[in-house]
């Protein structure tokens, strides 16, 4: 069969969990290649990756991926919605004809009636008079959901991550790309005894590499990348507290109105945030001076983030996808590259020569990518070369 399979991914880090995945879903779909729209050095819940986007994407090459496209910055510090309309829409400018994401229930039907579902008025007004409780808007997802006769029966469906992330997936699809086949695999729960070869989830392995067991996390990786992760490991991870001093200064020298543009803020959060700044000494104190039930961490994390990136500089309007910036490319992925070229829109990104091609809209959101790998680069002992600079990894 041919066709192009596409999956939206951090790969932070790469795991067993990714590569079965991975290789699922080119067998069930017979595709004949597949492209990863993958975040950068940020991810989505409001973190820095702990490996950066070069060396995430040659894993990505290693584990069987053809092409690797950067998910712009500006869209990766978004909501799940935001991050999933990107994610979609990004691949849907690939050519890709199916896109397979990790499901708790790994069941399509129950995932569809709820997409469906949330793009009503119905559900937007129920959703609206649940977050008047003061609770967070995936709190107010799952009570709106309970609260409907006949629906209530799925409202177990949104507390598992992936099957949250896959509704938001399909929502994309029946939004701009209907022709896009969506394909769920059920997710294989991770242990967390951590057996040798056991399917430890991606958020366990950025504990262990925290609390400095790097020589452990090889058991819970795929072979093939052992050789990648070992050179990779040669630098220091990078966390979120490495970015504390950074951080301090940029919320210390933004006004209040500049906090209260970025877009994880709203009602008063920036009075909130800025009260806390005076009491707090580091990343993990201020987060808990600020978190509610309405504002979680993931939402904070991003709203940090976004500050750290002076997302208030870059006047984003529209969520259309201003270029396809290549991060790896393997043999068989450079057959996708003149169609691409030849579409012009969005245009291909290979090198730095490329962005001529760019409009103005798109330079400020390059140049916010480009801001994200200098801040990047903070704590890691070796520089890389500017990322303008850098062309696609190859393995």
């Amino acid at each position: 069969m041919q066709g192009t399979l596409g999956i939206i991914a951090e790969y932070n880090p790469f795991h067993l969990g990714h590569y079965y995945h991975l290789q699922k879903a080119k067998e069930e779909t017979g595709c004949a290649y597949t492209v990863i729209a993958m975040s950068g050095n940020f991810v989505q819940r409001g973190e820095p990756a702990v490996f950066d986007k070069w060396t995430r994407a040659r894993l990505a090459l290693a584990a069987g991926a053809d092409l690797v496209v950067e998910i712009p910055t500006w869209f990766v510090l978004q909501s799940a919605e935001g991050f999933a309309r990107a994610g979609v829409a990004l691949l849907n400018h690939c050519g890709v004809t199916h896109l397979s994401f990790g499901s708790e229930t790994g069941n399509i039907g129950p995932l569809k009636e709820l997409a469906a579902w949330l793009s009503t008025k119905q559900a937007q007004h129920q959703i609206k008079v649940q977050l008047r409780r003061g609770i967070s808007y995936a709190a107010a997802v799952q009570s709106a959901v309970e609260s409907v006769p006949g629906l209530d029966r799925l409202a177990a469906v949104l507390t598992g991550a992936n099957d949250i992330l896959a509704i938001e997936y399909l929502r994309a699809i029946a939004a701009c790309a209907p022709h896009i086949k969506a394909h769920p695999i059920k997710r294989i729960a991770a242990n967390h005894a951590l057996d040798k070869g056991a399917y430890a989830s991606a958020s366990h392995l950025r504990k262990m590499l925290a609390g400095g067991r790097a020589d452990e996390i090889m058991n819970y990786i795929p072979a093939p990348l052992h050789p990648l992760l070992a050179a990779a490991l040669q630098q220091k991870p990078v966390f979120l507290h490495d970015f504390a001093q950074a951080l301090f200064y940029a919320l210390t020298t933004m006004t209040t109105e500049e906090i209260g543009a970025l877009p994880a803020c709203s009602e008063g959060l920036e009075n909130r945030l800025k009260n806390a700044l005076r009491a707090s000494s580091d990343i993990e104190s201020l987060l808990e001076a600020v978190k509610t039930k309405r504002y979680h961490r993931t939402r904070l994390q991003r709203l940090l983030m976004q500050a750290l990136l002076q997302f208030h500089r870059v006047s984003c309007r529209g969520a259309a996808i201003p270029y396809l910036r290549i991060l790896a490319c393997s043999a068989r992925g450079k057959q996708l590259l003149p169609a691409l070229a030849k579409a012009g829109k969005p245009p291909l990104l290979y090198s730095a020569r490329d962005v001529v091609r760019l409009n103005s809209r798109a330079r400020k959101l390059l140049a916010l990518d480009q801001r994200a790998a200098a801040v990047y680069q903070l704590p890691r002992a070796r520089r890389d070369l500017p990322d303008l600079l850098r062309t696609p990894a190859r393995i």
